[in-house]
C-alpha cells in the first residue's frame, strides 16, 4: 500500500537528537509490514518560507495537496500535523476519491490545547488514534471511531539492553525537560531521601545544561537499572514516549498503577505502586534482589515487543482503517471507540 505520512521533519527539535521520535518509528513499522512509506513534514516545508511559518502555512498545504494527486496513496496519516487545514484534505479527497485519512495525536489529550489540535485533525480525518484512552478518548467517537496506541518500542532505535549490560552506571533513572518547578522533581527528591544512600540516580534534564538528547540518552539508559515512567497525569493509559523508550532499552519500568498499565504487563514483568512509600519500597527491593530485577525487566522488554512494538501498532491502525479484523493479541481492545452516530444508525436499521 502507497503511504502518506505527515508528520514532524527534522528541522529544529526533531533532528539528530530527537531521532527516536514516534513518527520514525511509526513509519518503521509501516514499511516493515510491507508499505511503501513517504514522509513529508508540514513543519519543514512551512520553515522554507523564510523562516515564517505562518507565511510558509499555504505552501505546506498545497505542497501536500500536490504530492497526493502525484503518488495516488490509499492511505494518509496525519501525526501532529497540526498544519494541515480541513479545507486542504478535501481538496485531497477531490484528488484521491478513494484515499482514507487518519488523524494521530502523542499528547494528552485531556488538556485544552491538545485536544483541540486533534480536533482540529479529525476535521477531515476518517479515524483518529491517540496515545490517551478511556474516557479522555471516548469524547472525540461522536461522529469518528477512535482509538487508543500506545507508543511503540522499535529494537532498531532502542538499542541497548540494560538487563544483559555487565555494567551500570545507574540504579535509577529519569531524564526529562521540565523546568525545576515541576513538581515531579519535587517526588524524585522525596524518593531520593528514602532509599538507601548508595542508590546511585542519574537525572537528567531538570536543568538545561544536564538535558540529554540523541545517541548520548541511549546509551545512558543502556547503562541503567530501574526507569522512572514520570507522567504529568496518569490515567486513560497516558504515557510519554518515555516509556517506550525505557522499555525498548530494557531497563525495568517503574510506573504508577493508576496508569492503567496493569491491566496489561503484570506484577513480575513493571514495579507498579501506588504512593511514594510504595515505589520506594519497590526500588529498595529491586535493587537489592539480586539478578531478580533483570528477569523482570527482561519479561517487561518481551511483553513490550509483543504488545506494542512499531510493527503491531502500525498493524492496528491500517487494520481498524481499512476494515479488517483485530487481531485478538491487540491488548487495547476495550480502548476502541466507534462512532456514536454510526453504532446509533446501526442499531436503528438491525
Amino acid at each position: 500500500m502507497r503511504i502518506l505520512l505527515v508528520s514532524p521533519g527534522n528541522n529544529q527539535k526533531y533532528g539528530g537528537g530527537f531521532y527516536y521520535a514516534f513518527h520514525r518509528r511509526i513509519m518503521n513499522g509501516l514499511i516493515r509490514n510491507g508499505h511503501f512509506v513517504y514522509p513529508y513534514s508540514d513543519r519543514d516545508t512551512a520553515d522554507y518560507a523564510l523562516g515564517v511559518r505562518r507565511i510558509g502555512k499555504w505552501m505546506a498545504n498545497q505542497r501536500l495537496i500536490e504530492i497526493a494527486a502525484e503518488m495516488k496513496p490509499a492511505f494518509v496519516i496525519l501525526l501532529q500535523s497540526h498544519l494541515i487545514e480541513p479545507d486542504s484534505l478535501q481538496q485531497l479527497r477531490d484528488a484521491v476519491p478513494e484515499v482514507k485519512i487518519a488523524a494521530i495525536s502523542i499528547d494528552d489529550i485531556q488538556h485544552q490545547t491538545p485536544a483541540d489540535q486533534f480536533a482540529h485533525l479529525l476535521q477531515g480525518a476518517d479515524f483518529g488514534f491517540a496515545t490517551t484512552g478511556g474516557e479522555t478518548l471516548r469524547r472525540f467517537s461522536s461522529d469518528k471511531t477512535v482509538a487508543y496506541i500506545p507508543n511503540p518500542v522499535d529494537l532498531s532505535i532502542d538499542t541497548e539492553t540494560a538487563h544483559t549490560s555487565a555494567v551500570h552506571d545507574y540504579d535509577l533513572i529519569f531524564a526529562g525537560h521540565q523546568p525545576p518547578s515541576d513538581p515531579r522533581w519535587g517526588l524524585i527528591d522525596q524518593l531520593m531521601a528514602r532509599l538507601p544512600v548508595e542508590t546511585r540516580c542519574g537525572l537528567f534534564g531538570k536543568r538545561q545544561a544536564k538535558q540529554l538528547s540523541g545517541y548520548a540518552y541511549i546509551q545512558a539508559l543502556g547503562v541503567s537499572k530501574i526507569g522512572l515512567n514520570l507522567n504529568r497525569r496518569d490515567g486513560d493509559l497516558y504515557a510519554s514516549d518515555r516509556m517506550a523508550q525505557l522499555l525498548g532499552n530494557g531497563l525495568l519500568l517503574a510506573t504508577n498503577r493508576a496508569s492503567g498499565y496493569d491491566a496489561v504487563f503484570s506484577e513480575d514483568e513493571m514495579l507498579f505502586f501506588s504512593s511514594l512509600e510504595e515505589l520506594a519500597d519497590r526500588v529498595a527491593w529491586a535493587l537489592s534482589s539480586g539478578d531478580d530485577w533483570r528477569a523482570m525487566a527482561r519479561a517487561g522488554q518481551d511483553k513490550a515487543i509483543a504488545t506494542m512494538s512499531e510493527t503491531v501498532v502500525a498493524r492496528f491502525i491500517v487494520d481498524l482503517c481499512f476494515g479488517a479484523e483485530i487481531s485478538n493479541e491487540w491488548a487495547f481492545k476495550d480502548h476502541i471507540f466507534r462512532a456514536e452516530k454510526a453504532a446509533r444508525a446501526a442499531a436503528a436499521g438491525a
